[in-house]
Formats: structure tokens, C-alpha cells, sequence
């Protein structure tokens, strides 16, 4: 029996569903949100950029941050979902995994990933399905079209 673990996802949620080879069906194991993810960067208290002092002189400014805000947040999801993979890999839970996502998000996922665990990922398609019916996620990941890695 071949179990493959599908990952969908974007920066606000992903799903994790199960294609069972043996008996061709797909079934979801679990919904995760990031809450973060939504938020337009300012909502959450971060409309005001860093502060830092002169070194002449009482004078303040405004710094830049160096990374924005939602870019740090899908990021700390990616990595979140990383080790939650990482874990059922370890566990032999699943022999192959799809990775189904934005493709900026994929890069968030692929950076997260171990090396091992990246040796698991059957296939990468790059596109949001993340309100896709299971069995339109499944037919999608398992198609001969999609670009395997």
C-alpha cells in the first residue's frame, strides 16, 4: 500500500490530505490557518516603522524593516508546516508528498524543508487550490500532466 500526503497551501491556510493508492481515495487529515497571513501589514500594530536614535544629538527616525511583515509571517507558517511533514515523515506516515501552492509560498515551504523530506516531494504544482473540492486536489496530483520534481 502507498500512501501519498498532499499539501495544499498558500500564506493564510493549507490542507493536508491523504490519497490511499490500495483503495483510490483521498481524504483530508487536517486544516491549518494562519490568521497572520490575512492581515494587510499595518492591521496589527506594525503601521509605524522601527525607531532608532541618532548618534549625534536627540534626533529620531524612522528605519526600514529589512524583510515586510507578511513576508515574515509566511514565513514562520511555511516553517510551522515544514516540521509538521518533517514529523510525519519520521513517523512513516506517508511515502510520497505533493506539494500544491502559490508559488511564492512553495519557496517559503522548499526553504523549510529538509533534505530528506525534500526527497519525499513527488510533485510541485504551482497554484492556490486551498478551497478545491478533494477530489479536484487529487485529480490535480495526480495527473500525468503535473510536472513531477
Amino acid at each position: 500500500m502507498s500512501r501519498t500526503w498532499i499539501l495544499v497551501a498558500n500564506r493564510v491556510r493549507a490542507r493536508l490530505l491523504e490519497f490511499d493508492d490500495r483503495e483510490r481515495s483521498v481524504s483530508e487529515l487536517d486544516d491549518f490557518l494562519n490568521p497572520d497571513g490575512r492581515a494587510p501589514s499595518g492591521s496589527r500594530g506594525e503601521n509605524r516603522p522601527p525607531r532608532t536614535m541618532d548618534r549625534m544629538g536627540p534626533g529620531r527616525h524612522a528605519i526600514e524593516p529589512h524583510t515586510v511583515p507578511a513576508t515574515k509571517h509566511a514565513a514562520r507558517f511555511a516553517r510551522e508546516l515544514a516540521t509538521m511533514l518533517e514529523d510525519g515523515r519520521v513517523h512513516h506516515r506517508f511515502e510520497q508528498l505533493v506539494l500544491i501552492a502559490t508559488p511564492r509560498f512553495l519557496g517559503h515551504l522548499r526553504q523549510n524543508m529538509s533534505p530528506p523530506l525534500r526527497e519525499n516531494v513527488h510533485r510541485e504544482i504551482r497554484r492556490d487550490m486551498t478551497r478545491g473540492a478533494a477530489k479536484s486536489i487529487q485529480a490535480a496530483a495526480m495527473s500525468p500532466f503535473a510536472h513531477p520534481v
